[in-house]
C-alpha cells in the first residue's frame, strides 16, 4: 500500500472515531517490504522477503486514553480496532496531565529519501550483492571467516492523521550491508570484528567495509597483555554509542527529565562536556537511515542541538511531555506499534567531527587502547550515568602502533566524566542506522586487564 492509500485510511479512522464521540484521535499506518539475505559461516544461509502492515490508533474520551493495533489494513479491520480503542478509553483512568495531540506545522522538503533501484529490488539482486561481498572478502584475506552478516533492501510507506487537522504521509527506501568476521590463530580465533554500511539506496561501500574488516582482524591475530590503570582509550563509535544509549541518551529524554530521573535535568545552559564535543539529534541529515519528514505524531523532524561546544542545549520531547513541561516537541515521538503508545526516541545522533585523522591520533599515543566494540552496556545505570563494559575487541596501542588484541579488558566510569575527558575527535565520521560519528580519544579512562 502506498502513502496515499494509507493516509486515506487514517483519515477515515479519525472521522469515524469523532462520530463515535471521541474528543481527540490519531491514526498511524505503515506498510513495509524488506528483501534480506543472511550469511552464516561464509555462505548465504537464507533469503527472505518480509512484508509488514500496521495500523495504530490512539483516542481520548476527554482525558481517558485508549489504544489499539491491527496488522490488517482494511476498513472493517480498522473499525474493529477503533472500537477496541474506545473500549480501552472507557475503562481507563483520567490523565489530568494530557492536553492535546500534535497540531499542524510546516513540513521540511527533503531529498534523497527514495531510490528507484532499492524500491524495485528483488531477491536475486540482494543475493548478487551478498555474493560479491563474500567473494571480495575471500580475495582480500584467505584467513578471513565471515561468521554472520547479510544484505537488506527496505521499502516503506507511512501516513498519519489526527483530529487537530494534522495530515502527513511519506515514503522511503533504505538498505544495509553487514558482516562480522574472525580468523584462526595459533591459540584459537580472533575476537569478532563487525563492519557495515547503510544507505538510502543500494550504493554500498563494499570495498571500504571489507578493508575495515581485514585490517582489524589481522591486528587481532596477535594476542598481547595489557596494563591496568588510568589509560588513554580511543573508542570507535560502535563502542561509545552503546555506552551513550544506556546513559547519556536516557538522560536527555524529556520524560526522564520530567520524572527527575536525569542527572542533568537542571543543567540546561551549563557546561557538561569538553568544549570540543558537539552532539545533535538530526532527523534531517541527508542520506541518513532514519531521516524523514515527521515523527510518529506527525511533528516535523528537525536538527536539535543536545550538547554544543560542551554546553547542554536541549532535551528531546514528544508532544505529551512537551505539553506537560511547557516546551515544544522536538519531533522525537516513536510509537510502539503493538501497544499504540509513544516513547521518546532519538532519530540520528550525530557527533561533530574533529580535525585529525584517526591514524594520526593513534600515532600520537605512547601507550593506550583502541576499543572497537563493547559488551555489557545494557547494565549501565541510566540515572547516574555509571557504566562498566568489556572491550571486545580491545587493541593495545604502543608507541603509535596497534600491536594486538587484549582479551578480557574492562573499562568503567561515568559518562558525564567521560565527556569531559576528550583528547581528540577524528575527522571522518561513520554512518550507522542511528548514529553518524567518528572515533574519539579519551584520557585517564579506568582500565582493568587480566594481567
Amino acid at each position: 500500500m502506498n502513502q496515499e492509500i494509507l493516509l486515506k485510511l487514517c483519515k477515515k479512522v479519525v472521522s469515524k472515531a469523532e462520530s463515535y464521540g471521541a474528543s481527540s484521535v490519531e491514526a498511524q499506518a505503515k506498510s513495509t517490504s524488506q528483501v534480506q539475505s543472511d550469511v552464516e559461516l561464509a555462505q548465504i544461509s537464507s533469503v527472505s522477503n518480509i512484508k509488514s502492515d500496521q495500523l495504530a490508533i490512539r483516542i481520548y474520551l476527554n482525558k481517558r486514553m485508549g489504544c489499539s493495533f491491527t496488522n490488517i489494513l482494511t476498513e472493517s479491520a480498522s473499525e474493529e480496532a477503533l472500537k477496541m480503542a474506545l473500549s480501552s478509553a472507557k475503562a481507563t483512568t483520567v490523565d489530568e496531565d494530557w492536553s492535546s495531540l500534535s497540531k499542524p506545522q510546516k513540513y521540511p522538503t527533503l531529498s534523497g529519501l527514495w531510490d528507484a533501484e532499492a524500491a524495485s529490488c528483488e531477491s536475486s539482486r540482494i543475493v548478487e550483492i551478498t555474493s560479491d561481498i563474500l567473494k571480495k572478502a575471500s580475495l582480500a584475506d584467505a584467513d578471513l571467516i565471515p561468521v554472520y552478516g547479510g544484505t537488506s533492501s527496505i521499502v516503506g510507506f507511512s501516513a498519519y492523521a489526527n483530529s487537530n487537522g494534522v495530515y502527513q504521509s511519506e515514503r522511503g527506501t533504505a538498505g544495509y550491508i553487514m558482516m562480522s568476521a574472525i580468523a584462526q590463530t595459533d591459540s584459537g580465533v580472533t575476537p569478532m570484528i563487525m563492519s557495515y554500511d547503510v544507505s538510502r539506496g543500494l550504493n554500498f561501500k563494499v570495498d571500504q567495509t571489507i578493508q575495515d574488516l581485514v585490517e582489524n582482524v589481522n591486528i587481532c591475530k596477535k594476542v598481547v597483555d595489557g596494563k591496568s590503570g588510568k589509560q588513554t582509550v580511543v573508542m570507535h563509535p560502535f563502542a561509545y554509542s552503546q555506552i551513550f544509549a544506556y546513559t547519556l541518551l536516557m538522560s536527555i529524554r524529556g520524560d526522564n527529565v520530567a520524572r527527575g530521573k536525569s542527572m542533568i535535568a537542571d543543567k540546561l545552559g551549563d557546561t557538561v562536556a569538553s568544549k570540543d564535543i558537539s552532539i545533535y539529534d538530526d532527523g534531517l541529515y541527508l542520506g541518513a537511515f532514519n531521516t524523514g519528514v515527521a515523527d510518529d505524531e506527525g511533528v516535523p523532524h528537525r536538527k536539535t542541538p543536545i550538547i554544543e561546544d560542551g554546553v547542554l542545549q536541549s532535551f528531546l520531547w514528544d508532544t505529551y511531555w512537551a505539553n506537560k513541561m511547557g516546551v515544544e516537541s522536538t519531533g522525537n515521538a516513536a510509537r510502539s506499534a503493538r501497544q499504540g503508545l509513544m516513547e521518546i526516541s532519538p532519530t540520528t545522533i550525530t557527533v561533530k567531527p574533529g580535525n585529525n585523522e584517526f591514524k594520526n591520533i593513534i600515532s600520537e599515543i605512547d601507550y593506550g587502547y583502541y576499543i572497537r566494540n563493547v559488551q555489557g552496556a545494557h547494565s549501565s545505570n541510566p540515572e547516574s550515568g555509571d557504566y562498566s563494559v568489556v572491550g571486545n575487541p580491545a587493541i593495545l596501542v604502543e608507541n603509535g602502533e596497534m600491536v594486538g588484541a587484549v582479551n578480557g579488558l574492562m573499562i568503567s566510569g561515568n559518562v558525564f566524566k567521560l565527556l569531559n575527558q576528550v583528547d581528540q575527535i577524528a575527522k571522518t565520521p561513520y554512518m550507522f542506522d542511528d548514529m553518524i560519528a567518528p572515533e574519539i580519544s579519551f584520557s585517564d579512562v579506568n582500565v582493568i586487564t587480566r594481567g
